[in-house]
Parts: C-alpha cells; sequence; structure tokens
C-alpha cells in the first residue's frame, strides 16, 4: 500500500512539474504553432529520450556528482539560456523579416524546421529545469525501490509518459495559434510572442 501511494506521489510530481511553464513547454508551443503536432512529434520523443537518459543517470549517481560539484550546474544553466537567446533569435528574425522577393544574387537563407529527436535529446542535457526536476525526484522518491536499476527504470517509465503527454497539451495550443497565423501580420505577432516567451524562459534560468 505504502508502495503504491509512493508511485502515486511520483506521478502526481512528474505531471505536475512537466506541465509547468518551461523551456520545453515554450519550445514545442512555439513548434506546434509552426509546424503542428506531427510536425513537433520528433521534437517530443527528443525531449522524452534526453529527459529518460537523464533521469537514469541522476538515479544511478550523477546527480550527487551535480550537488557536490555546483559549477557543473552553473556551466549547464549557462548553456541552456544561450540555446534558448540563439532560438528565440531565430523566432524574432522570421517574424521581422521583411517580405520581398529575394535576390537572385544572395542564397536564400536555410528554411525553418523543427527541432530533430537527436536535437531535442541533447538540449535535455544543458536544460536546467530538466537537471532540478530529475535531481529532486531522485532524492524525494528513493522509496519506489531499494533497487536502484528498477527504481531508474519505474522514474524513466512515468516521467516519459508525462512528458509525451504534457507536451502534447502545449503542442495542441501552439496548434490552437496557429490558427492566427493566417496572414503576414499575425504570423508575426505569434512568432514574436513565441521569441518572448522564450527569452523570458533563459532569464528565468539565469537567475536560478
Amino acid at each position: 500500500m505504502e508502495h503504491s501511494g509512493t508511485l502515486l506521489a511520483l506521478a502526481n510530481f512528474a505531471f505536475v512539474t512537466s506541465i509547468t511553464p518551461g523551456p520545453n513547454n515554450f519550445m514545442v508551443m512555439a513548434s506546434g504553432a509552426a509546424f503542428g503536432w506531427w510536425g513537433t512529434l520528433r521534437h517530443m520523443l527528443g525531449i522524452a529520450l534526453g529527459f529518460s537518459l537523464m533521469m537514469g543517470a541522476v538515479v544511478l549517481g550523477f546527480g550527487a556528482v551535480l550537488e557536490r560539484f555546483t559549477h557543473v550546474l552553473v556551466t549547464l544553466r549557462v548553456g541552456g539560456a544561450i540555446w534558448l537567446m540563439w532560438l528565440a533569435w531565430q523566432l524574432a528574425g522570421a517574424a521581422l523579416k521583411p517580405a520581398s522577393v529575394p535576390s537572385t544574387s544572395e542564397p536564400e537563407p536555410e528554411a525553418a524546421r523543427p527541432l530533430t529527436l537527436f536535437e531535442a535529446a541533447m538540449f535535455q542535457w544543458v536544460n536546467p529545469k530538466a537537471w532540478t526536476m530529475a535531481v529532486a525526484a531522485s532524492a524525494a522518491y528513493s522509496g519506489v525501490s531499494a533497487d536502484l536499476v528498477t527504481r531508474a527504470l519505474v522514474m524513466i517509465v512515468i516521467f516519459a509518459v508525462a512528458a509525451m503527454l504534457c507536451n502534447s497539451a502545449w503542442v495542441l495550443a501552439g496548434k490552437a495559434l496557429q490558427r492566427l497565423m493566417t496572414g503576414g501580420d499575425s504570423a508575426r505577432i505569434v512568432n514574436l510572442v513565441m521569441a518572448a516567451l522564450v527569452v523570458v524562459s533563459a532569464v528565468l534560468i539565469v537567475m536560478g
């Protein structure tokens, strides 16, 4: 009975922390607005995969390393903020770019695309919110199992399911915004709002 209660509490923690605003959710929302649910699916799978690997590493001992060497978390925080600022720059640039016929003398810019599975997975390792979630869950819910491998597997499954469901909700919210992108001005506004949300997320990361 106590074991079931621990699992329920862990599942609740996973869903609450996964649904709240953060870098991943802002990014998939922007992707949902631009590319839809199917276009963002690899991005979401990458989040689930990257966080699963992180969770397993933390449960199996890497979390203790982070707690001992705090400069590692600082490095991750700065790296994550830089990545997000780059993403915001791309979104804002797309919104502010004047609509004109491209010159034949200049190469056309690379078309916008959603993050790949690999890119999204790698981003988790510079995402401070993901690290905080993994370390907190590992420390608070050690009662899931006395065996480290079993505990890691249980946490991986629960957080992977939570990530897919919660990210999907944010993608669908972005998809709803896609209806506003029927005209040039509406598309610019949506992209600028998404860029601003990503900047806010980067600032919050730097502030810790």
